[in-house]
């Protein structure tokens, strides 16, 4: 049984060793849980199968010059989101309000991360669902992240404090709670399940969506092998 999460237990490392040694185990195999961890992949995946995502580009090391360049090609502004392409946790997510922030939270990255996705910050909140299954998939509820002490203005996004951080997410009023509208329930499991069936995935999976003011979807990530634990948000979505 695989419980391991992140880099090297989710991306398909862990089960490239495991298939060569011929030790059968759980949850998705290795292309496709290597292409739903790479945000980049997955990504061309979804574009080419008109899934909608936030605009977005890498940023290479010693390139950082070039991202004002790069931003406007893109057509994004900033408040920027900048993160690895392969992390799990919320591990190094940073929303960037202007170039002075950007700098500070690249410089925490760039030695250890090479290149990250510089991603458009998309104005709503996260939204989390729990998938089980192979090729007839069962689909947990879907919950919502709220911020509800949080600073008029000040951007609302999933980072690692906000997940793991017990006295930030009391400080901050940070709970989730279960998607109550009917038609958003629907579209969200409609949503995901294309992509899960996309992607390959069996076992089970997490997948998180930015939802904005008019109730579009964009895909952020999907989880090929995400936590369990009692309190965490895939158990949350099928309680």
């Amino acid at each position: 049984f695989n419980a391991l999460h992140g880099q090297y237990g989710e991306d398909g490392f862990i089960q490239s060793i495991l298939e060569s040694l011929k030790i059968p185990y759980t949850h998705s195999g290795v292309l496709s849980s290597s292409l739903a961890m790479d945000k980049t992949l997955s990504r061309i995946l979804f574009k080419k199968n008109k899934i909608q995502t936030p605009k977005y580009f890498l940023l290479r090391k010693n390139y950082e010059g070039n991202l004002r360049k790069k931003m406007k090609d893109k057509n994004i502004k900033f408040p920027i989101v900048i993160k690895p392409i392969n992390e799990g946790s919320s591990l190094g997510v940073y929303i960037c309000k202007d170039k002075i922030k950007f700098e500070r939270n690249y410089n925490k990255l760039k030695n250890e991360y090479n290149p990250i996705i510089v991603e458009e910050y998309i104005e709503g909140t996260d939204i989390y669902i729990a998938i089980m299954g192979k090729k007839k998939p069962v689909m947990g509820h879907p919950i919502q992240l709220f911020f509800s002490k949080y600073p008029k203005g000040k951007q609302k996004i999933a980072t690692y404090r906000t997940k793991w951080d017990d006295n930030y997410r009391k400080k901050w009023g940070i709970k989730t709670l279960l998607v109550k509208n009917p038609k958003l329930i629907y579209n969200i499991k409609k949503f995901c399940k294309e992509i899960y069936l996309k992607l390959k995935l069996s076992g089970y999976a997490r997948f998180d969506l930015r939802i904005n003011a008019k109730e579009e979807l964009f895909f952020i990530e999907a989880n090929p092998n995400p936590s369990i634990a009692k309190n965490d948000d895939f158990s949350k979505s099928v309680k």
